[in-house]
């Protein structure tokens, strides 16, 4: 399934979303917003984002549910996720399923780190042609 080249954060404050967002913006990533996860379970159905940053305590839907049936669906088992919170710890979020865990508050370097680790791959294959991918 076809990837769409942007981040999807995914929290219910909307202040977090709105720095976080500008913040990636300025470092040249395209940056849409949920504010709980059935939000962007609708969404990334649609529209499946190279990585999605989530919180694990919203309302409606958390994060730990959004990321369970995530990788229940096969159209979405395989998106990148990190979880951003306050709560939780690291170990919990690999168990979870999830590529990457950064605490709340955070470094904004640790942040772009993290997101260029996972990204470096994805964006790579997509700008190989099919000729280099068959190498």
């Amino acid at each position: 399934m076809r990837r769409w080249p942007y981040i999807l954060i995914v929290d219910d404050d909307p202040d977090f979303r709105t720095g976080l967002r500008m913040a990636l913006e300025m470092k040249g990533y395209q940056v849409e917003e949920s504010a709980n996860g059935q939000e962007a379970l609708d969404r990334l159905v649609e529209k499946p984002p190279l990585l999605v940053l989530l919180d694990l305590q919203m309302p409606v839907m958390n994060g730990r549910e959004m990321l369970q049936r995530m990788r229940a669906t096969t159209e979405l088992k395989d998106v990148p996720v990190v979880i951003i919170s306050g709560f939780g710890f690291e170990w919990e979020a690999e168990l979870m399923g999830a590529q990457g865990y950064i605490g709340k508050p955070f470094e904004p370097e640790e942040l772009q780190k993290t997101i260029a680790n996972l990204l470096k791959p994805k964006l790579v294959s997509v700008k190989a042609t099919p000729a280099e991918k068959q190498r």
